[in-house]
């Protein structure tokens, strides 16, 4: 019958004429099987015919069709066709058209003032910009879920996805230990889905990450462990490939590497995920380069790239453009390599820029965060203070008009002067206290060589590669690094005992480094590169 309404009204141009009427009177009937010469539907000579009867026919349809049309988006339509973006145009790379149709059930959703369905459509624009590497904008989008809050707050499936979209944005901006308190407010409300499938894919997920998490700051037991319960629950390719990567990076063990690598292999032949082709190419790459069959791992990364491009994840692009360069670098081909570094570089810079911005949007969320806390946690005191406060104002105001108002006045300036200068004595200790974790942690991360000490020294020192690279554009990372070295401080037995080499090689590299910078021989290196830096 919808579809019946729908195409009288759209077939014709009602306005007061009795010939749409009668067009319309006259499908019923046939629909109805009555015969219309029975009936006398016929519109006679002067076009007056059954006047009343028309307006009634009119009126039915218009309001028929009117239901029909406000039925056409329920919160259950909408919340069918969530689902729909969020299983398929993610998992097939579709991320641009994913936007569209979350645009979409988002306007949907405001038409018909469903609020849930408004909050689901600004959690999966977070997943389709987080793949984007759109962190920035990403944050605009957590922030209008979270103004929503309120309205999904007994919804554990929403709610885990909403903590868990803010645990993957703190991953990217190198704010781990907020990530993982994102997470496991995620896991707090996942294991209260009482759907069991969508719960154990939401575990899985959310248990993936918090692997990646640990690794990142070197606690790999903790790391081994969240893998494996991922891949307990739910095996896939991902968590496959994660415990190949385990076994080569951390535990240096090539065998169990191969096994996990060969259980990734098998589970791709009963997938359909684009991404699970794409992980599992890089891995095989990272296996064949640490065996050092440079041309095997060569053909994975460009078969992982392709579809790094296809499926439009600057991330895995980034990735791939490193390896690759790496692996052409091992093989002497200096150009090839140079190719695909800037093409790297290209992709990281843009990061780093777009992670600045959403960093500083991170910070002032967490400070606010805390601030909350920290007034949620004093709110009993506020009260008691409060009451004591008032009835003393009462005692004094009893007393003395006069004099209250006095004291008063006095008291206050003096609460106020006190109480801003403690905020700034706790925020210049806060600001003190962080900037020696931050270099403690570089120092730490120096002394143990680990692959992550050059990517969170810029973090720290965002400026310092574009200042030296504007004295030489042709430093090699390898160079880049030494130099960072030089300026937290460390000597070149330092730097030998910590890089795993022999100390006339390092002074060497310090030789070579001052011809490429131009350092005057009776320029101390160490001074002149901060002198640069700073």
């Amino acid at each position: 019958m919808q579809k019946i309404t729908l195409f009288c009204l759209s077939s014709l141009k009602i306005t007061d004429t009795q010939e749409g009427i009668g067009i319309i009177k006259n499908i019923l009937y046939s629909l109805m099987n009555i015969r219309a010469k029975n009936i006398n539907v016929q519109k006679n000579n002067a076009g007056i015919l059954f006047p009343a009867v028309n307006r009634i026919f009119l009126i039915f349809f218009l309001s028929l069709s009117s239901v029909f049309y406000t039925q056409k988006w329920s919160p259950e339509k909408i919340d069918r066709l969530q689902d729909k973006i969020g299983s398929q145009y993610l998992q097939e790379g579709r991320i641009h058209d994913g936007i569209e149709q979350t645009k979409k059930a988002i306007q949907l959703s405001e038409e018909i003032n469903y609020t849930k369905g408004r909050a689901r459509g600004y959690i999966h624009m977070v997943n389709f910009l987080h793949s984007l590497g759109k962190y920035s904008e990403e944050q605009v989008y957590l922030q209008k879920a979270e103004s929503l809050y309120y309205t999904f707050d007994d919804d554990p499936a929403l709610l885990s996805a909403f903590f868990a979209a803010y645990g993957k944005n703190y991953h990217e901006l190198g704010l781990i230990e907020k990530s993982n308190e994102s997470f496991d407010k995620a896991l707090k409300e996942a294991l209260k889905i009482k759907d069991k499938q969508r719960k154990r894919k939401r575990l899985h997920y959310i248990y993936g990450n918090k692997a990646i998490n640990f690794g990142l700051i070197g606690y790999n037991d903790s790391m081994y462990y969240y893998i494996h319960k991922a891949y307990k629950i739910l095996p896939r390719v991902v968590e496959a490939t994660n415990l190949t990567s385990y076994f080569l990076e951390n535990k240096k063990n090539l065998d169990s590497a191969k096994f996990y690598l060969r259980e990734a292999e098998g589970l791709l032949k009963n997938s359909t995920e684009p991404f699970d082709y794409l992980v599992f190419n890089y891995m095989s790459g990272q296996y064949y380069e640490n065996i050092k069959n440079y041309n095997k791992a060569l053909e994975f990364y460009e078969k992982s790239l392709a579809l790094s491009i296809k499926m439009n994840r600057p991330k895995n692009m980034m990735k791939n453009y490193k390896e690759i360069a790496e692996i052409y670098n091992l093989q002497n081909n200096v150009y090839k390599a140079n190719e695909y570094l800037q093409k790297y570089t290209k992709i990281r810079d843009s990061f780093e820029k777009g992670n600045l911005i959403a960093l500083q949007t991170s910070g002032k969320k967490i400070i606010d965060d805390e601030k909350k806390q920290i007034q949620e946690s004093n709110k009993k005191w506020y009260y008691i203070i409060a009451g004591l406060f008032l009835g003393v104002t009462i005692l004094i105001v009893l007393l003395s008009i006069a004099y209250y108002k006095k004291v008063q006045k006095k008291d206050l300036l003096l609460k106020e002067n006190t109480t801003a200068i403690l905020q700034k004595d706790l925020q210049v200790k806060v600001l003190e206290q962080k900037v020696n974790e931050t270099f403690d942690e570089i120092i730490q991360l120096a002394k143990k060589n680990h692959p992550e000490f050059w990517g969170r020294f810029q973090e720290v020192y965002p400026d310092f590669r574009s200042r030296i690279l504007s004295i030489n554009p042709t430093l090699k990372v390898s160079e880049l690094v030494l130099t960072a070295y030089i300026y937290l401080g460390f000597n070149t037995k330092d730097i030998a005992n910590y890089t795993f080499k022999a100390v006339q090689t390092i002074k060497n590299n310090k030789y070579n480094l001052r011809k490429r910078l131009n350092i005057p021989a009776q320029e101390d290196i160490v001074v002149w590169i901060r002198n640069q830096t700073g």
